[in-house]
């Protein structure tokens, strides 16, 4: 299988830096991740013919390249945070520890004291939710 010739793109480097590290164009680098979407290209061997590593021109091409998913701005969604507390270990599955559960729900609200099996809640909330 014969590979195509690999086109070079200048410029790349603009300062060898200190310790090995370098700085390169943003302009070539772009140029690069160009070159990267054309069909049948091997990004390491492009990698390869520039002295790079594969695993950085990767990096360019998500920087550079169009993005993957769609950038439509979309509403903000905040999350409530609830505080949280541990069961005690001993407590029976599918129940919680005594005490209050007040859930408010449209213009009503719900209480429940005492041993609250789990599951049962789970039920009635299931119920609610698909009433709304």
């Amino acid at each position: 299988m014969t590979e195509k010739p690999v086109e070079l793109v200048e410029g790349l480097i603009v300062k060898p830096g200190a310790h090995g590290r370098r700085t390169y164009s943003r302009k070539a680098k772009r140029a690069l991740v160009e070159l990267c979407k054309a069909p049948g290209v091997s990004v390491a061997g492009l990698a390869l013919a520039h002295g790079i590593n594969a695993n950085l021109l990767r990096r360019w091409i998500d920087r550079y390249g169009e993005p993957a998913v769609d950038t439509e701005p979309r509403p903000e969604k905040r999350a409530t945070l609830l505080p949280v507390k541990m069961a005690d270990p001993r407590t029976p599955a599918g129940a919680s520890t005594e005490g209050i559960i007040e859930i408010s729900f449209r213009a009503a609200t719900i209480r429940l004291r005492g041993m609250v099996n789990a599951r049962a809640l789970g039920t009635v909330l299931d119920c609610l939710a698909q009433r709304v």
